[in-house]
């Protein structure tokens, strides 16, 4: 008889516990996650494409946006002061007069950061498998997938504060540049104005 209560109060226990279980996992904000059931078959049916992250910009996206923006400032003047020499160069070899490049321009030139071209970068795109589907009618979210989500958020975040550390800073830097390379222009002009036919 005792053994017959004990079991009577373990299976109502049990299905308690199952009840709870139940209501807990139908008042949850994400779908179900996990599979319940080993017998039942289930499948990938959904895949998106996985974003590739800097793991610079992960790591720390204020230094690498200093970085980033002062190289690209400096190839940005670097281009500017190429297109310069060239353009004087032509000018000097027309009117048959010696090349008169500023010296404190190719001095900076020599400075200045020099552009690196990628060619025929190939990069396998990874998806990741969004959700499950068993032949009992069950749909789940995969776990690995909802991982992946809260890692672009984060990656997101941090790319904004790279973008905007990256514009600031090389506006600034570009600027000083640029003003560097105008002065430098300005003294051969005054030099040549004061030098007499």
């Amino acid at each position: 008889m005792n053994i017959r209560k004990h079991l009577k109060r373990i299976l109502l226990a049990s299905t308690a516990i199952f009840w709870v279980s139940c209501n807990d996992d139908a008042q949850s904000s994400r779908p179900q996650t996990e599979i319940p059931n080993e017998l039942s078959q289930c499948y990938e049916t959904e895949k998106v494409a996985k974003q590739k992250f800097n793991t610079d910009i992960m790591n720390d996206p204020v230094a690498y946006a200093k970085e980033s923006a002062e190289k690209s400032a400096q190839i940005a003047i670097r281009d500017s002061i190429e297109q310069y020499v060239a353009v004087n160069a032509l000018r000097s070899e027309s009117e048959k007069n010696a090349d008169s490049t500023p010296e404190c321009l190719l001095r900076m030139i020599d400075t200045l950061e020099v552009p690196v071209f990628l060619y025929g970068v190939l990069y396998d795109q990874d998806s990741i498998a969004t959700k499950r589907e068993c032949d009992d009618g069950t749909t789940y979210i995969r776990d690995e997938y909802l991982r992946y989500e809260d890692d672009v958020k984060a990656y997101n975040k941090k790319y904004e504060t790279y973008t905007e550390t990256y514009n600031k800073i090389k506006e600034k830097r570009e600027a000083e540049l640029r003003s560097q390379m105008d002065s430098c222009i300005n003294q051969q002009e005054i030099k040549n104005d004061s030098t007499p036919d």
